[in-house]
């Protein structure tokens, strides 16, 4: 098992002014898209233009110049080349920004041309150097997992797994970045959810990546914890492949009903809070979820997690309370549609005294 290196003890680092063609972008970023991993910096370019908001560092910085109280933070490679480890998206915007071709080639139109005194200012970034990767996955545990710069959910997980699959034990990742609330065990949890998922059953979890924090409010909930065979203490489980052979098609069950199943079978789930308010009553009953399994209508499903018998009981009252209402009322409506509905009423009542004998069930 790997060992965490002290990278915050001994000598304070200095801070170097690197020129930017000197620096890469890491290919390597738990914050990038799985399918951007490992690509060329040309690619690289493309989904951080695309999909994390260039154009506003772009202006700041053609106004500003680079803010030496910000250094990024690189490995040192061989030949004079360093990767970013903290800091691509300003790396990728000054490589941008000081060419023109590369403007043209990412379809940007509307950036603003640099004063030479600027270009002159980005061309050359305070940096802090690490000799290599485990000396400074510490420092962005502590800044991203469990200090203010947090990554999304699904970039944390991916971060943690990263680690575990580099050698680290789980409970000395969450003693070095100072996680007191086991937040990087239950992000790797939910990460080891997907992969399995993934790897068991033909499922487009794209979805369950994009909403990776659903996945982590689910798995807080007792009663799913219980439907897919997770113990209550995370200490307790094996997380290579957290749930068991038994329980594979309620974890299939649970990712259909929060993530849905492509257009057939969309999210059963209208926003977040119908996890806590509905699907963790439902899950807890076996009738109520096998009822969510053929129906996808959780609302009627959380009506029979208390047991059907109360769910008739609470239909009925509510029905009678309606009938009570029109009561009141309908003298000043006798017309013949009315008159119908009335008639639809009293022959379904007929029905339900048909049906249950006249009489209750002692």
């Amino acid at each position: 098992m790997k060992k965490f290196l002290h990278a915050g003890l001994g000598p304070k680092k200095i801070v170097q002014h690197l020129k930017v063609e000197q620096i890469q972008l890491d290919s390597h970023n738990p914050r990038l898209p799985e399918e951007a991993q490992g690509q060329s910096e040309r690619n690289l370019l493309e989904v951080l233009y695309q999909d994390f908001n260039l154009d506003e560092l772009a202006f700041s910085m053609a106004q500003n110049g680079y803010f030496d109280e910000e250094p990024i933070v690189v490995i040192e490679k061989k030949g004079g080349r360093f990767v970013a480890a903290e800091g691509n998206r300003r790396v990728a915007t000054i490589k941008v920004l000081l060419d023109p071709k590369k403007q043209a080639e990412l379809g940007i139109r509307n950036w603003p041309t640099l004063d030479p005194k600027v270009a002159k200012d980005l061309s050359t970034i305070p940096a802090i150097v690490y000799r290599d990767r485990d000396e400074v996955l510490p420092y962005l545990g502590v800044r991203h997992i469990a200090g203010i710069m947090k990554w999304d959910s699904y970039a944390k997980a991916r971060y943690v797994a990263n680690m575990v699959n580099a050698g680290y034990d789980l409970t000395e990742i969450q003693n070095q970045i100072g996680d007191k609330q086991n937040s990087a065990r239950k992000h790797y949890l939910c990460y080891q959810l997907v992969q399995q998922t993934k790897n068991e059953f033909d499922f487009d979890i794209e979805p369950a990546k994009e909403n990776f924090s659903y996945l982590m409010l689910a798995t807080g909930q007792g009663a799913i914890k219980r439907y897919i065979g997770i113990p209550p203490n995370l200490e307790d489980l094996q997380l290579d492949d957290p749930v068991s052979k038994e329980k594979l098609p309620n974890l299939k069950n649970l990712f259909s009903f929060i993530f849905g199943e492509g257009k057939k079978k969309p999210s059963v789930l209208g926003e977040s809070r119908d996890i806590t308010n509905f699907l963790s009553h439902v899950l807890s009953s076996e009738q109520a979820t096998d009822f969510l399994i053929r129906t996808r209508d959780l609302s009627a499903a959380f009506e029979l997690s208390d047991g059907e018998e109360t769910m008739v009981r609470r239909y009925l009252a509510s029905a009678n309370r309606r009938l009570e209402a029109v009561l009141g009322v309908i003298h000043r409506h006798k017309t013949v549609d009315i008159l119908a509905e009335v008639k639809k009423c009293s022959e379904t009542v007929d029905r339900l005294v048909s049906v249950i004998g006249g009489q209750a069930e002692k």
